[in-house]
């Protein structure tokens, strides 16, 4: 494994790169995307080391705002090596944000994504899916209110959607994810990581995601919408954070998508 940085316009992106360890001859090769407030070092690294161990050359990068890469201020959630074969992995928001990326990039012959969420999907919606996106128009008038007093000089603010303290009516993914990071919240609401997925993601797709999952409907909604996804895994009593960093979850995981980007990207 090691440190890279990658320039992303105005600002450098800090990644790692892992390669297999037979690396004499050109491998096929893909980006980690992490979920939405997380790190490198955190799941899409541990995608990155284990898909690396299983022949691929991987990148997994700090997004722009986050971790060590550029950007101010830190947590923005902002959604706007062979060359031809390359795919794209992202977990969580990561997710969501890989099918946007290759909708436009087909570079990107292979998409894959584990516990997905369209987090424009998930602002409007909420966790489960059944909230309705009127209600959340105060949002965006509070938020334009925040813009103005930052303008005159108020303390910036920060929207966290995992809850700090969560208690026994926050859904279960959501008390999972409070152990594991906090994120931000801003400019999500006008944002649909699907929007023309029907029309431009044409790249072979594998879907996994758990059962018990408050997320599944994210996954759900994507393999319908394109007409049925290449491979669709469901795995019995999985939860969205059990993909982040539990073993029993992970391993198969990874089983899945390098079985499949082997394939794709061949």
């Amino acid at each position: 494994m090691s440190q890279i940085s990658i320039k992303k316009g105005p600002i450098s992106l800090a990644g790692l790169l892992f390669k297999p360890t037979e690396s004499s001859k050109k491998t096929p090769a893909f980006v980690i995307v992490h979920p939405g407030g997380g790190v490198k070092e955190q799941t899409a690294g541990t995608y990155a080391k284990k898909l690396a161990e299983a022949g691929f050359t991987t990148i997994a990068y700090d997004a722009s705002f986050h971790g060590a890469s550029g950007g101010e201020p830190h947590f923005l959630e902002d959604p706007n090596e062979h060359s031809e074969r390359i795919g794209v992995l992202g977990i969580c928001a990561g997710g969501g944000y890989a099918v946007a990326a290759a909708k436009g990039d087909q570079r990107l012959k292979a998409v894959a994504t584990v516990s997905m969420v369209n987090i424009g999907d998930s602002a409007r919606l909420g966790w489960d899916g059944d909230e309705d996106p009127l209600e959340k128009l105060d949002n965006l008038k509070a938020t334009a209110a925040q813009i103005t007093a930052e303008a005159k000089g108020a303390e910036r603010a920060a929207a966290p959607y995992v809850p700090p303290q969560p208690d026994d009516k926050t859904p279960r993914d959501m008390r999972e994810a409070s152990d594991y990071y906090f994120t931000p919240f801003p400019r999500v609401l006008t944002f649909d990581a699907f929007h023309l997925a029907d029309v431009f993601l044409k790249q072979p797709t594998v879907l996994i995601a758990g059962s018990d999952a408050g997320s599944l409907w994210h996954t759900e909604k994507l393999d319908k919408l394109i007409g049925g996804a290449t491979k669709k895994v469901i795995v019995p009593k999985g939860a969205h954070v059990d993909f982040y960093d539990n073993e029993v979850y992970v391993g198969p995981a990874v089983l899945d998508v390098a079985e499949f980007m082997k394939k794709h990207l061949s």
